[in-house]
């Protein structure tokens, strides 16, 4: 297993679709990658890159990018847009609070946030990537009207993003605890992962907030 993931690692390098936080010039090779010059679409902590992949091939004139820190997860997606011939999705192994590092003010139209990791202990909250610290983050990022989608089991986190939320003066377009019970409140495009259906399968409720700044 551990062979496999260094294989991964090491491959992922070569592929034209995936970017690193550490690369030069990344801002204007990320602008190159792209043919249309529409605004970008952000899913972060994209794992093997779902939700990117399918919304890119539903909305092929708008452009996609999947952020993770791992790219040995990153390689299965990029490599799946390659044999799709996606040319409106990119990759970026990068952390997220360095995003706007990375991407250009104000281009960036939605972000994507499906089933982020809780970070249960109250030492961690900061990390959690509805935190204001993280909002702060998005908000520079964000066009006008731009929206953030968050999407989780965890009812925790659910509750911590609510009230998050408010307090940094966001206006909440759209929650609910249990969203497959309410066919008007569906993530966009209703892409379900594998790791979503085996939620749903375990009888998990799936919470979703939609909001902007």
């Amino acid at each position: 297993m551990a062979r496999t993931k260094q294989k991964r690692l090491s491959k992922v390098k070569e592929l034209p679709n995936v970017f690193f936080q550490e690369n030069s010039d990344l801002k204007e090779k990320l602008k190159n990658f792209y043919k249309s010059k529409s605004l970008i679409k952000v899913e972060i902590g994209c794992g093997h890159g779902d939700y990117s992949i399918e919304l890119a091939q539903i909305f092929p004139q708008r452009n996609f990018i999947g952020v993770d820190v791992k790219g040995a997860r990153i390689f299965n997606g990029a490599l799946k847009a390659i044999d799709k011939n996606l040319g409106n999705v990119a990759f970026l192994i990068a952390q997220a609070e360095k995003l706007n590092e990375i991407l250009q003010t104000k281009s960036v139209e939605a972000i994507y946030i499906p089933f982020p990791d809780p970070h249960v202990r109250r030492a961690n909250q900061n990390r959690r990537l509805i935190s204001p610290d993280f909002l702060t983050i998005y908000k520079e990022l964000l066009h006008d009207n731009g929206l953030i989608h968050l999407k989780t089991d965890n009812k925790g986190l659910y509750d911590y993003s609510l009230k998050a939320v408010k307090n940094f003066g966001c206006k909440i377009l759209h929650s609910t605890d249990h969203l497959y019970e309410n066919e008007d409140a569906q993530f966009p495009s209703n892409v379900i992962t594998l790791f979503e259906k085996h939620y749903i399968k375990d009888g998990r409720r799936i919470k979703y907030i939609c909001f902007k700044f």
